[in-house]
């Protein structure tokens, strides 16, 4: 049945749960998936039964929230080539570096109790180099393959006098789940793929530098993307009129169709115009970077999608009094932005902002309830709702 239920079974001891809201099956609330194609790198599939909001949200969610790792920090030893060393650190924020299961083989910075950097928060490399033995007007090409991966702060097993730190569950988790390859440059070693030029360097030019790769997501910067195109069309003939085409003599010859209108009957143009008409299927297309296979990007996608919808789905039980929770046992009431933590936290202030870091939407750590005065303020008896006196609405 598709429906939501009461919380937690929903009534008190010995009364009978109250039946769940019946949803009717529309067409924007029965998603299906078809895959037309699916490769390391590369997919196209068809997203039925949703609407072009959430089609647009899986898009984004592909593109800038799955994370992945990325070079961010760049030490230089020495660098003689004609490339600057700030823009040699940007290439090598640039390259993709394997990042399979590095949702669950690798954590945040901010949520590593390390100083500087450790086995459980980063991936070091470091490219040294050098054409001291070059004869002159022969130049030496510094690519990708060069960097190596190095052993981190606390790496188990790297001391070889023994005597490795205790390790917790959580971090025999990331060890449980840490990928071999984590950090590696992507298609090192694979003769088909070609390795992405650094620099170019003459006789007696070095470089030597140490990068530090961190964990993170798209939102924050460009490297951390998944995917280099991810796009989606909807409606090939154009028979909802959410377009109009620009053309100079003929709107056919200059606009051809695309190949997903095969996927769909054409136009009759003796049927009345529909109004009341929706997108009904969605032609996705997306191509990964290769730090992450396409269709792990997309099952990642997916669940921080519902991850997200959960914690929409809570503050909502929590402004409404949803839930069958003791008052006396309920936390302060009113909706609370995703991701602003609670007044109590450490950085907490009164309108409500404060808290411990960015939270779930972004998929950077917990959130909390809202502070007093903002949008964690208690809803006042027969007053306007909590978030009336939010500062955003003044």
């Amino acid at each position: 049945m598709n429906g939501y239920g009461t919380h937690n079974g929903g009534g008190a001891a010995g009364e009978a749960s109250a039946p769940a809201v019946a949803i009717a099956p529309g067409p924007t609330n029965q998603p299906k998936v078809l895959v037309r194609e699916l490769k390391k790198d590369e997919t196209t599939f068809h997203l039925s039964g949703v609407d072009l909001a959430y089609a647009n949200s899986l898009r984004r969610t592909m593109m800038a929230d799955v994370p992945t790792i990325a070079i961010d920090q760049v030490s230089f030893y020495q660098n003689t080539s004609p490339i600057p060393d700030e823009m040699l650190a940007h290439r090598l924020g640039m390259v993709p570096l394997v990042s399979r299961n590095a949702i669950k083989g690798l954590r945040y910075t901010r949520d590593c109790d390390c100083d500087e950097g450790c086995y459980y928060c980063m991936v070091t490399l470091r490219l040294k180099v050098s054409a001291a033995n070059r004869e002159y007007g022969q130049h030496m090409v510094v690519t990708s393959d060069m960097l190596e991966v190095i052993p981190s702060p606390r790496t188990p097993g790297a001391n070889p006098y023994g005597g490795d730190e205790p390790i917790g569950p959580e971090e025999d988790e990331i060890i449980r789940h840490r990928d071999a390859d984590l950090g590696q440059p992507v298609g090192k070693g694979d003769a088909t793929a070609p390795p992405i030029q650094l620099a170019r360097i003459g006789r007696g030019q070095e470089i030597e530098v140490v990068c530090k790769a961190y964990k993170g997501i798209a939102k924050h910067h460009a490297k951390w993307s998944p995917l280099s195109a991810v796009a989606f069309e909807y409606d090939p003939y154009n028979k909802l009129r959410h377009t109009t085409y620009w053309f100079e003599t003929d709107e056919d010859a200059e606009w051809p169709l695309s190949k997903n209108a095969e996927f769909e009957a054409p136009p009759d143009p003796s049927q009345p115009f529909d109004f009341h008409a929706v997108p009904s299927t969605f032609y996705f297309s997306a191509e990964s970077v290769g730090a992450l296979p396409v269709k792990d990007v997309f099952d990642q996608a997916c669940d921080i999608i519902v991850q997200n919808l959960a914690q929409i789905v809570l503050a909502v039980q929590q402004e409404t009094g949803g839930g069958d929770e003791d008052e006396e046992d309920e936390g302060p009431g009113g909706i609370v932005e995703p991701g602003y933590g609670g007044g109590g936290g450490p950085n907490g202030g009164p309108d409500g902002y404060g808290g411990d870091g960015y939270g779930g939407y972004d998929a950077y750590g917990g959130g909390g309830g809202g502070g007093g005065g903002g949008w964690g303020q208690p809803p006042q008896q027969g007053g306007a709702p909590s978030w009336a006196a939010s500062p955003l609405r003044r």
